[in-house]
């Protein structure tokens, strides 16, 4: 779980830097290439903002760190990648344009659709995209935008048969098929008198994570809070009963003792999700677009084609 922490911790890390650097960089490089870009829904992205001034962004003891550090070490650290990312989009913008292709509410509200289904509901989905990588809604949509703008320009002239999507549901149908998974977390005793004690003070009010912390026999999960993270309905690795317990539990809910290798463990539900839940519709249409991007040059490769196209340069 520590790995998982880490992970998460650079992924917001990032993200935050790639949101503060874009600003800059359309202030300084990307205001050029932008002019003759169509207008529309993306008029705020045109607008150049005013100039970054070297203002003082923060002091450490006398210590005086300025925006342009802070910008420098931006631009050094995600400036190439923050910058191909604004230029595919430019030119992905002149194509839509170009070949009048457009990216509805409506569809990128099903698109979401597909994603926001393996969770329990919108409000978790976009809680968790903004606890794991400080995507607040507003980025999601516009991301999910140019992603299908991006997936329409590289399927525009693909043919896909009835078959062809029925072959790839039969052939797809278990990532398809819906499937739950639970998100535990347990303490590991040695006996099953040391579990009850705990299970006392759990119901006394007790913090399980702290308890976890301090009593619990595994170390992996310990530091954790004995998070075991999401675990698969039909997990092989998992003991039957702590699958069939956790499948009565409501979340935030605990229960015990429950005999494991090497001692007794009180298990608590934190989350459920159920992955693959769909309608019959989307659920074709979907299969429709991976089969025709399958027949498409890679995205990335369409990428280049359209920097190229456009002859998009670096200033």
């Amino acid at each position: 779980m520590k790995k998982d922490q880490v992970l998460k911790s650079i992924m917001l890390l990032q993200a935050v830097c790639m949101i503060v650097l874009a600003a800059v960089v359309v202030t300084r490089v990307i205001s050029a290439p932008n002019q003759g870009v169509p207008q529309g829904d993306d008029k705020d992205e045109m607008k150049e903002p005013a100039a970054a001034v070297d203002r003082l962004a923060a002091t450490v003891g006398s210590v005086r760190i300025t925006d342009a550090e802070l910008i420098g070490q931006l631009r050094s650290q995600y400036g190439s990648s923050v910058l191909r990312t604004l230029m595919v989009r430019a030119a992905i913008r002149l194509e839509a344009h170009a070949d009048n292709l457009t990216a509805s509410a409506q569809e990128i509200d099903e698109e979401l659709a597909v994603v926001i289904a393996g969770y329990d509901s919108e409000q978790q989905y976009y809680a968790s995209m903004k606890e794991q990588l400080g995507l607040t809604p507003e980025t999601i949509r516009e991301d999910t935008k140019y992603k299908l703008l991006l997936e329409k320009i590289a399927i525009r002239s693909v043919q896909v048969s009835e078959d062809e999507v029925d072959s790839f549901i039969d052939e797809n149908k278990e990532q398809l098929m819906p499937r739950t998974q639970y998100r535990l977390a347990w303490i590991v005793t040695d006996n099953k008198k040391d579990a009850e004690e705990l299970l006392r003070k759990l119901e006394r009010g007790e913090d399980f994570a702290l308890m976890a912390k301090t009593y619990s026999k595994d170390r992996d999960s310990a530091d954790s809070g004995g998070d075991l993270g999401l675990i698969d309905e039909n997990d092989p690795f998992i003991s039957n009963e702590i699958l069939s317990e956790a499948a009565n539990l409501e979340i935030g809910e605990t229960t015990g003792p429950i005999p494991v290798d090497g001692g007794q463990a009180i298990i608590r539900l934190l989350e459920t999700h159920t992955t693959g839940k769909t309608d019959e519709r989307l659920m074709r249409e979907n299969a429709r677009k991976q089969v025709a991007l399958s027949k498409a040059s890679p995205l990335n490769t369409l990428e280049d084609n359209l920097l190229a196209k456009y002859n998009a340069s670096i200033k």
